[in-house]
């Protein structure tokens, strides 16, 4: 447990190449008359101190939201995206504080409860992951000190976040009781059901 007087920063990944949205910049997609970003931080800046973006394009359209967007090493120009691992890595060192929670940008109705009940059971571990059925969402609580692990992962081309997560001491929270809040729009046809 961290103390509810910690500031927490957050950082929003935002830099996929949206393979399944038809190559479009999820994060910039209209869902009920506003962004998916624009939802996801409306979730989550009652409950974090600063918002960090990784973003590998639409750079300026991000600004918007936050003065701290961070492209990850990524090589767009060949397409090869490194994942939410590079994104990380990217924003870990430009978080103001310890505590960074962190949100993928296509997950627009997050508990406004997340990371109270993260803090609540990290225990002694740097990370603390929320599940679903017993399988891990992309909304996870960690110490902004694991950049060094991180960067070992990717350097091995070892590039899965969950496996990361799960090759270190972490903690979980399981969320079966709100399991929508966790529902990706990873396609355009999912943004135009509203």
């Amino acid at each position: 447990m961290i103390k509810t007087s910690t500031q927490v920063s957050c950082i929003i990944l935002a830099g996929g190449e949206g393979k399944r949205a038809g190559g479009a910049d999820k994060g910039l997609v209209s869902y009920e008359n506003k962004p998916l970003i624009q939802h996801v931080i409306d979730r989550v800046r009652p409950q974090t101190d600063e918002i960090i973006i990784s973003a590998n394009r639409n750079i300026d359209l991000y600004n918007q939201y936050t003065d701290k967007v961070f492209s990850d090493s990524s090589d767009q120009s060949s397409g090869q995206y490194r994942g939410p691992l590079a994104g990380i890595a990217a924003c870990l060192n430009h978080c103001k504080y310890e505590w960074a929670l962190v949100v993928a940008c296509d997950m627009p109705s997050l508990p406004d409860n997340l990371v109270e009940r993260l803090s609540d059971n990290i225990q002694n571990n740097s990370v603390c992951i929320a599940t679903v059925n017993n399988y891990h969402q992309l909304a996870l609580l960690l110490r902004n000190n694991l950049s060094d692990s991180i960067m070992s992962r990717i350097n091995k081309n070892q590039l899965k976040l969950i496996q990361w997560v799960e090759s270190i001491p972490h903690g979980t929270v399981n969320f079966d009781d709100n399991p929508d809040a966790f529902l990706n729009l990873n396609t355009l046809s999912e943004t135009h059901k509203s």
